[in-house]
C-alpha cells in the first residue's frame, strides 16, 4: 500500500512540474504569406533562413520572441486547444499593443503567427516558422 502511494505521490508531483514549466521553440526558417480574399487562401509567399526563439513562460501568460534584430513581449489573453487540429492557439496582445492570433503546431514542426498590416489596408498575413527544436525547462 505505501509503495502504491509513493508512486501516485511521485506522479502528481511529476505532472505538476510538467505544467509549470517553461516552453521554447527555436526556429530556423521564416516563410511570410498574405491572405488572398478571391481565392480564400495564402499565396504570394517569401521565405528565408531565419534563427529565432520563441519562449512560453510557466504560467503560459506571456511569449518571449527573440530574433537577430528585436526582442518582444506578447501576452496571452485567450488560450485553447485545437482537438481536431491537435495545436494550442493563442489570442495575445504584443508590448506595444498590436494584436496578434499564434498556431502552435509541434506536430507539423510549426509556429503561425496571423496579423493584419495596419499600413496596407489591414491586409491579413501569416508568418510561418519552422521549429528546430522544442523542450521545456
Amino acid at each position: 500500500m505505501k509503495h502504491i502511494l509513493s508512486l501516485l505521490v511521485i506522479t502528481i508531483l511529476t505532472v505538476n512540474n510538467a505544467r509549470s514549466q517553461a516552453m521554447y521553440f527555436s526556429t530556423n526558417y521564416k516563410q511570410e504569406c498574405w491572405w488572398n480574399s478571391t481565392t480564400q487562401k495564402y499565396d504570394n509567399c517569401t521565405g528565408s533562413d531565419e534563427s529565432s526563439l520563441f519562449k512560453l513562460n510557466a504560467d503560459k501568460t506571456m511569449f518571449h520572441h527573440t530574433t537577430a534584430s528585436i526582442s518582444s513581449d506578447y501576452y496571452v489573453t485567450k488560450h485553447e486547444y485545437d482537438n481536431t487540429n491537435d495545436v494550442n492557439t493563442y489570442d495575445v496582445k504584443s508590448d506595444v499593443g498590436n494584436t496578434y492570433y499564434f498556431i502552435i503546431d509541434v506536430k507539423n514542426n510549426q509556429v503561425r503567427i496571423v496579423g493584419s498590416n495596419k499600413t496596407s489596408n489591414d491586409k491579413t498575413y501569416i508568418h510561418v516558422y519552422t521549429i528546430k527544436k522544442a523542450w521545456t525547462e
